[in-house]
């Protein structure tokens, strides 16, 4: 049990840092989307615009997909440390 406490807790960590940080790029992902439609609202826009909407829009898809993946690594890595402690 305690080598599957000590894989369960690399697996949190790892998980949980590596998640705050696609977290952070997510936000800026979805400031820098809303700065290309304020853009067009505003009247600003040149013709790449449209393209570069839907790059961003693509990129914060991607970016959310992996959010969750690494949530759900880091919170069975602690469901993992959990069990082996014996607090279950």
């Amino acid at each position: 049990m305690e080598t599957l406490s000590i894989i369960g807790m690399i697996m949190m960590v790892l998980g949980f840092i590596n998640a705050a940080w696609v977290g952070i790029l997510y936000i800026v992902s979805l400031s820098a989307v809303a700065g290309t439609k304020l853009s067009k609202k505003v009247g600003t826009a040149n013709e790449k615009t449209d393209e570069y909407l839907e790059q961003g829009k693509a990129t914060s898809n991607g970016l959310l997909k992996k959010l969750i993946w690494r949530l759900a690594i880091g919170c069975i890595g602690w469901l993992m440390f959990y069990i082996a402690t014996g607090h279950f």
